[in-house]
């Protein structure tokens, strides 16, 4: 696709129909001319001036306006890539998957580095997960260990978007003495996605752990919830441990903001719905319906709210309430369910059966910036 400046040469006189001794002259010979094309001298600026001279006279000789430039004729193939590489990054209505792979392989040092990171957002962006992680992965590959570590925090998002939550702990268990040592943002983030990763394989003790020793280092009241939020999720749906969950929830309570409370609310009935004791959830679910009216939250959260009301009275045997809540659920914008039968219900009431796609307990923005 792209030429090396000596093949422009042959490229350039076959269009034109010229010869060698088209562009010789008192400068420059015609063999000299034909070891620059098989490539046994290099193309120096001096001698593509004296050549550029030469061509531009044999056009204007032919009566064709073209001009070669120099610039053009002594552009690289690696700088002809990344031209077009940042035309198409800077304006995505002209990708072509294809292209960019071949532009991206013209590549070398710095700007291949540079590159697999900017194409990995690129299609990170575009929601492009397996392209992204593939030039993320390139991206890790040419860097040293942490030298940048924005490139593990992508990773582990993608493979969080993926499910491939061991590919996060293979990639991070190296490096955990190093991020703890270095408090900064990006590697609380990534220690998080680690320790959240730690939980979805089953490895529960080491993600306990993990985040405990990030409770430690941040003052980040965001986080701070976060981490516990999902300690006391451990605790209750993984380890049975019903009353250490709800001391945690206790304590976050009160100081929690509302959509934090929110949180709180949902994953009270989740541990009801697990456990079927440890709260008063008839209580529960009149605080969270008092709640609601007064304060407005996403659709995503509020989608899981209905949902484990809906549950949550049909665990109660309260067959209208239930219907209600999962109706409501049913008119939220992108809901997450799949209606597969609709029995009759008590009192003549309709019941739906749906199969939901949400897997993890009532978890809100579980990851730090997925």
């Amino acid at each position: 696709m792209f030429l090396t400046p000596e093949e422009k040469i042959v490229y350039l006189r076959k269009k034109y129909e010229l010869t060698q001794n088209d562009l010789s002259s008192i400068e420059i010979k015609r063999q000299f001319i034909g070891m620059i094309e098989i490539g046994k001298r290099g193309l120096t600026k001096n001698t593509a001036e004296i050549i550029c001279k030469n061509f531009n006279l044999a056009l204007k000789n032919k009566n064709i306006n073209d001009e070669i430039t120099v610039e053009f004729l002594l552009e690289t193939k690696e700088e002809q890539a990344l031209k077009k590489l940042s035309k198409m990054i800077g304006n995505d209505k002209t990708r072509n998957d294809l292209e960019i792979d071949i532009y991206f392989s013209e590549l070398k040092g710095n700007n291949q580095k540079k590159f697999a990171v900017l194409l990995g957002e690129f299609y990170l962006k575009l929601k492009e997960i397996k392209l992204s992680k593939k030039y993320f992965e390139i991206a890790l590959f040419l860097y040293k260990p942490l030298e940048n570590i924005d490139i593990i925090l992508q990773l582990t998002r993608i493979y969080y978007y993926l499910d491939q939550f061991k590919e996060t702990v293979d990639l991070v268990k190296n490096y955990t003495f190093a991020l703890l040592k270095d408090s900064n943002e990006i590697n609380f983030k990534i220690l998080y996605n680690y320790a959240y990763s730690l939980y979805k394989i089953n490895n529960f003790e080491d993600s306990i752990d993990v985040f405990n020793k990030l409770l430690k280092i941040t003052k980040d009241s965001d986080l701070i919830f976060k981490i516990k939020n999902m300690l006391a999720i451990i605790y209750y749906s993984k380890l049975g441990k019903i009353r250490k969950a709800l001391n945690v929830y206790a304590s976050l309570f009160e100081v929690s903001s509302n959509e934090n409370k929110l949180v709180i609310y949902g994953n009270y009935l989740e541990l009801w719905l697990l456990a079927k004791k440890g709260i008063d959830v008839e209580q529960t679910i009149l605080d969270i319906e008092n709640f609601l009216k007064n304060y407005e939250t996403t659709p995503n959260h509020l989608f899981k709210i209905y949902i484990l009301l809906a549950k949550s009275y049909y665990e109660l045997n309260q067959q209208e309430d239930s219907y209600y809540y999962y109706m409501e659920a049913l008119k939220i914008p992108d809901n997450k369910f799949i209606l597969i039968g609709v029995p009759s219900g008590k009192r003549g009431i309709t019941t739906l059966r749906i199969l939901l796609t949400i897997d993890d307990p009532f978890i809100f923005n579980t990851l730090i910036y997925i």
